[in-house]
């Protein structure tokens, strides 16, 4: 259902829709979800491809009634806001993949750690990757009549007996025929792969990469990342993790093939992400290499994205000459980048005193080293009683608000370490920010 929580100010149906209608259709089309809502009520360009005011009827159910308001719409935007920002039951997952992360959790968590979605619906709006596995053929041709753009697809492999055996579903089989005919509608396509050892690795990866590359301009970008394991694997697959020479070789295979792309289709097309890179003690690519960094949320390019950005940012900022004492808690992969991304911010901040904290990942075990997994927990326990200065630097990545994966709240850390906890953003420049922000003020 379309309820409408919200008319904001300057809605054309300010006055005349209510805050608990359902909105049911937009020019006659009914409202199914948000994506509906989204395309019905868009402006058309005409032929010189400006945007003219146009009418809009919409028809909204208020009790038993049917109402219908016609206004004339001159920006696109109704400016309605709804109780479900879906308007519609989200798509569970069907698939039971051998790598899925949700499997690997322990019990007792809160709840919402262990809904699986697979809605192509959230692509959209949040940029989650889906399998395209619980769709039927009429979701499929909606897609396409929606032109829902961009959209992430797990893909995994191409394969379609292994994709099958990989995510336990008959419909996985389907990968190629689907992304074809996104592709043959011209719909962007930006897509991941969830690399397994002895699975999906080696030649399984070349026979993907090169379908995917066959898809191009529709995928322009693809992303290859390491199945993470916990230490709650008991009666699961039985999957192995890279080790340091294993993603040597994966950067190797990806980059060379990349390379080729980059000469015959003037796109790279295939990145490890960052975590590769980090377990195989190699250099990270510069800049360049990441083009549009279209897959930065999928964790490729955001430590030279973070470099970039913080590059740029040293060029003028004033900095500080106050006394600054604070303490930061990583993960292992990253310590070594954030001690650098320091070295060069005390050029800026010569008083600068900060310990950066490599936090072992006991809760989900020390094959997991990134931080956006860390628990209060670890943290307090591996920090307690150690030199942490005034304020202790918590990365926003481990935080839903502000508390952990285990329900710690950063109160409570802060409270059990003795210390201030600062969060800081995802980017460079909230983090040189929070740093500032934790400078002493004079007489103090």
């Amino acid at each position: 259902m379309a309820v409408i929580q919200d008319v904001f100010q300057y809605s054309p149906f300010r006055g005349k829709v209510k805050k608990g209608d359902d909105l049911i259709r937009i020019n006659g089309k009914i409202i199914h979800d948000f994506l509906d809502y989204m395309y019905f009520s868009s402006e058309i360009a005409d032929e010189n491809g400006e945007i003219p005011p146009q009418e809009v009827e919409i028809t909204v159910r208020r009790g038993k009634k049917l109402l219908t308001f016609r206004e004339v719409v001159r920006e696109g935007d109704l400016r309605l806001d709804f109780a479900n920002y879906i308007m519609d039951d989200q798509k569970v997952c069907k698939n039971k993949c051998v790598f899925c992360f949700i499997d690997q959790m322990p019990k007792g968590m809160r709840d919402t750690l262990y809904y699986k979605d697979d809605d192509f619906r959230l692509s959209l709006i949040y940029g989650n990757y889906v399998t395209l596995t619980n769709l039927t053929d009429e979701e499929l041709d909606r897609i396409v009549s929606l032109r829902v753009s961009p959209l992430n697809v797990s893909v995994h492999t191409t394969n379609p007996e292994l994709r099958v055996r990989m995510m336990a579903n008959p419909n996985a089989a389907k990968i190629m025929e689907n992304l074809k005919k996104f592709s043959d509608a011209g719909i962007n396509l930006r897509c991941q792969i969830v690399l397994c050892k002895g699975l999906n690795d080696g030649a399984e990866l070349d026979r993907t990469m090169r379908d995917l590359k066959s898809l191009y301009p529709a995928v322009s970008s693809v992303s290859v990342v390491p199945v993470g394991l916990t230490k709650y694997r008991e009666g699961l697959y039985p999957l192995e993790a890279f080790e340091k020479e294993d993603c040597r070789a994966v950067l190797e295979q990806i980059n060379a093939f990349g390379d080729r792309c980059l000469e015959e289709l003037g796109a790279r097309l295939f990145y490890p992400s960052d975590e590769f890179y980090l377990k195989a003690e190699a250099d990270l690519p510069g800049y360049a290499y990441y083009e549009d960094f279209e897959q930065l949320e999928n964790g490729v390019g955001m430590l030279m994205s973070f470099a970039g950005e913080f590059a740029e940012l040293m060029k003028y900022y004033k900095g500080s000459d106050a006394p600054i004492s604070v303490s930061m808690a990583t993960g292992v992969s990253v310590k070594p980048f954030f001690e650098t991304i320091l070295k060069g911010l005390k050029k800026r901040f010569p008083n600068l005193n900060c310990r950066v904290y490599a936090v072992r990942n006991d809760f989900f075990g020390e094959k997991i080293t990134v931080s956006g997994l860390l628990t209060g927990q670890d943290i307090l326990k591996q920090l307690k009683g150690r030199e942490l200065g005034d304020y202790l630097l918590i990365s926003q990545n481990m935080l839903r608000g502000n508390t952990f994966l285990d329900d710690m709240t950063t109160y409570r850390l802060g409270k059990e370490l003795g210390v201030k906890i600062k969060k800081t953003g995802y980017g460079a420049e909230d983090f040189v920010r929070a740093v500032a922000a934790c400078k002493k003020k004079p007489g103090k």
